[in-house]
């Protein structure tokens, strides 16, 4: 028989980082780096938006000495809610539902297309080709 999580990890930097008034993952990031983490802006943005799957033990002890807390303060047990058929939803009460991601369209002019539109920057023409004696 299966048994179903009773309790959940809920991920509360943006809490602490709301607590703290740290506004931007700028912010943080410029502050990480004064204790001596690098990271990069759009993992951190990542972890601030979201729940990670993962979190090395090096970030989770850089975050809790620029934010001062203690790790029960980032991260905690909360009761998994459950639907009225008798399953239980594997999201806390403070999580969003995952929006689906939309797609980039990217527009290409025809090969012919003599003024270049939907392109920017400079009109540039290859180099002449001499011709062959």
């Amino acid at each position: 028989m299966e048994q179903k999580l009773k309790k959940r990890l809920t991920w509360r930097l943006r809490v602490m980082l709301a607590e703290r008034n740290i506004t931007t993952a700028t912010e943080l990031k410029r502050r990480l780096e004064s204790y001596g983490y690098e990271i990069t802006s759009s993992q951190l943005t990542r972890i601030i938006r979201e729940r990670p799957e993962r979190i090395s033990t090096d970030l989770l002890d850089h975050l809790l000495a620029v934010l001062r807390c203690e790790v029960t303060d980032l991260l905690r047990l909360d009761p998994v809610e459950q639907e009225e058929d008798g399953e239980e939803d594997n999201k806390t009460v403070a999580e969003k539902p995952e929006q689906p991601k939309k797609k980039r369209i990217r527009r290409v002019p025809d090969i012919g297309d003599e003024d270049g539109d939907g392109l920017t920057g400079p009109k540039i023409s290859p180099f002449p080709i001499p011709p062959r004696k």
